[in-house]
């Protein structure tokens, strides 16, 4: 058998995504904490489809002073117009679906050691979910189920 050796830190960094990589995901758990600075924050637990099924699972943090990385949350996921109501809770994020950009950041060192936690992925932004085309018009075109008729 031959094979081409690998530093023990490549053999970690072997499993990243790749830098700006954009995947599908699944919002598998959320729970509503506070941050270090005592802020209130959302945690939530994603699940990325690399393949056909659920694999890596990524940790991310929503709080209101990532007013960008915020309000492209709830537009990927659906919960645009609880985001415009200035209210967001853990239960309503659980379950949803969106596309995520993903990111590397790179390991920092150990406290109380010589050695460095292993790069890893990161979420660096949601993806937002393409406009409605206008048209030639100037009014939105009505959402399905809306008591609104199309012109």
């Amino acid at each position: 058998m031959e094979f081409q050796p690998k530093e023990e830190k490549d053999l970690k960094n072997f499993d990243l995504l790749p830098d700006n990589s954009i995947y599908d995901f699944d919002v598998l758990k959320a729970i509503e904490k506070k941050s270090k600075q005592g802020n209130d924050m959302i945690e939530i637990n994603i699940g990325l489809y690399v393949t056909e099924s659920i694999g890596p699972r990524i940790f991310d943090y929503l709080l209101p002073s990532m007013e960008a990385k915020l309000r492209h949350f709830c537009d990927t996921v659906g919960l645009l117009r609880e985001y415009e109501s200035g209210r967001l809770n853990a239960e309503m994020c659980d379950g949803r679906s969106g596309k995520v950009k993903i990111g590397i950041q790179k390991g920092k060192p150990k406290p109380g050691t010589d050695g460095n936690y292993p790069d890893k992925n990161v979420v660096k932004d949601y993806v937002c979910r393409p406009a409605k085309p206008l048209g030639n018009r100037s009014e939105p075109i009505p959402e399905e189920g809306s008591d609104l008729e199309p012109f």
